[in-house]
């Protein structure tokens, strides 16, 4: 019987007494039996009931920690963490560490460092005594190793006059139990998550087999490589869950591609007063972007399963456009910054390829006299997918023993840094932190009942990973 079946099953004998019955089918166990010499069988039967109460007694002080969760939540919630910025929940983090009788490993920031890895993303911040943070809980030996990696950094918060409540106040509404601000779903409530669980792991002396490494990483936001250092520096595992990006009936097990891009066109010089005689690079421009846009759009089209669950997994995005010229000129140049997502079987040389035909096809059409310009030197990734059947048959069983009974895995039009644990073969799934609504918009908030729920619900999958054999 697997330790999870036999504390769900005393728990339900408890229900029973209690008068609150609950189905059970689920938890019987089917298991071949075997015998073992009764020594041995008496052993292996005392270190299970003595991992099964501090089981217990983990779940048990997980809820009753409720409030400490939410303020845990509310004091990371309130400390502005953007890009270069992010000393003081470095700090806080590393605090919280400690106090629970743990070592922080810092793993730096170092321009030098991040330069020397082929994956790296820019920007490649200056900014001295910015580090991510790694947490080892050593197993007692013989089980799988697994990361548990959550980001510190956030989205800038925009026009604060946009929110209802100050964008750093962490306020809770009453009411609903919801807490509001930047970061707060995204990805704050995976920190406090990451942070909880760790403190009642140790405080409850509850004894892996396997090790138990969490990662709080930087510029997830924006570049990947807090994760990427961190990988390099040697702190790998068996298999990784990021506890980012997913409400509790939802998890991701794979990305389309991504890719930032400008594009740059030139015209033809005029005066103003007789502009027929040039070509307006602004107006030429702002034409392509369309057309490029509505091509690659119809590309949507094409997609295969399981992309059809989107209406347009082929997303163009215009960031942004310049061109400009003298007060009584025809503007003779103009840019823009742009970005793409796509789903396999396309790659980024694929979409490079489509977007410059595209982009010369209008251009010959409408007599430019120029074609367009593409700069590929920024971010870009490509379609990704890092799980295996196993580790999503951990996440759907967990689930389900938690009342969860359709787990949802499957796609992502967005991107992540689980290709870099894809790079290096690290089975990995993103998942958590609950209930979070306007990421990355006005008003984002979390419902605080999600943290001691997903609390014990990542109890429960680390106690069935890190228990097994390698």
């Amino acid at each position: 019987m697997s330790l999870y079946h036999g504390i769900a099953l005393a728990e339900a004998r408890r229900a029973l007494r209690e008068g609150s019955v609950r189905p059970m089918a689920h938890l019987i166990d089917r298991a071949p039996r075997t015998r073992t010499p009764r020594l041995a069988q008496a052993a292996h039967t005392d270190d299970a009931l003595d991992r099964r109460t501090a089981i217990l007694a983990a779940r048990e002080m997980i809820d009753a920690g409720a409030g400490e969760w939410a303020g845990l939540l509310q004091q990371l919630v309130r400390i502005p963490s953007r890009f270069e910025a992010e000393h003081e929940i470095v700090r806080c983090v590393c605090a919280h560490v400690t106090a629970i009788g743990l070592a922080p490993i810092l793993v730096p920031m170092d321009e030098a460092a991040v330069r020397r890895c082929a994956d790296a993303v820019e920007p490649i911040s200056k900014v001295a005594d910015r580090n991510n943070i790694v947490v080892r809980v050593p197993g007692r030996g013989g089980g799988r190793s697994l990361i548990l990696n959550c980001h510190l950094d956030i989205n800038p918060e925009g026009d604060a006059s946009e929110w209802t409540y100050p964008p750093f106040s962490g306020h809770v509404d009453s009411a609903t139990n919801k807490i509001f601000g930047r970061g707060a779903m995204d990805d704050k409530a995976g920190v406090a998550i990451c942070l909880g669980l760790m403190r009642v792991i140790c405080e409850q002396h509850l004894q892996l087999d396997g090790d138990l490494i969490f990662q709080f990483v930087l510029e997830d936001e924006i570049t990947g490589n807090g994760t990427l250092l961190c990988l390099e520096g040697g702190h790998v595992a068996d298999a990784a869950m990021i506890v980012d990006g997913t409400r509790p009936d939802r998890a991701i097990d794979q990305h389309a591609g991504n890719m930032e891009f400008c594009i740059g066109l030139k015209g033809r010089a005029a005066s103003v007063s007789v502009s027929h005689l040039g070509a307006n690079a602004a107006e030429m421009l702002a034409r392509t972007l369309l057309v490029l846009r509505d091509r690659f759009q119809a590309l949507n089209e094409t997609r295969q399963p399981p992309w059809t669950e989107f209406p347009s997994p082929y997303q163009f995005i215009i960031h942004g456009m310049s061109g400009d010229a003298p007060r009584f000129s025809v503007p003779v140049e103009a840019s823009a910054r742009c970005f793409v997502t796509f789903p396999p079987p396309a790659t980024v040389t694929d979409m490079r390829a489509f977007l410059d035909q595209e982009g010369r096809r209008h251009s010959e059409l409408n007599n430019y006299p120029h074609p367009p310009e593409f700069v590929w030197d920024s971010f870009s990734a490509e379609p990704v997918a890092a799980a295996t059947e196993e580790f999503r048959a951990l996440v759907r069983e967990a689930a389900q023993r938690h009342g969860i009974p359709e787990l949802r895995i499957g796609p992502s039009t967005g991107t992540s840094d689980m290709r870099h644990f894809a790079r290096r073969g690290i089975p990995c799934l993103l998942y958590g932190p609950g209930r979070g609504f306007n990421p990355h918009r006005p008003d984002e908030h979390f419902l605080l009942d999600d943290l001691p729920f997903m609390m014990k619900l990542y109890l429960d999958m680390v106690v069935d990973w890190c228990r097994i054999a390698r």
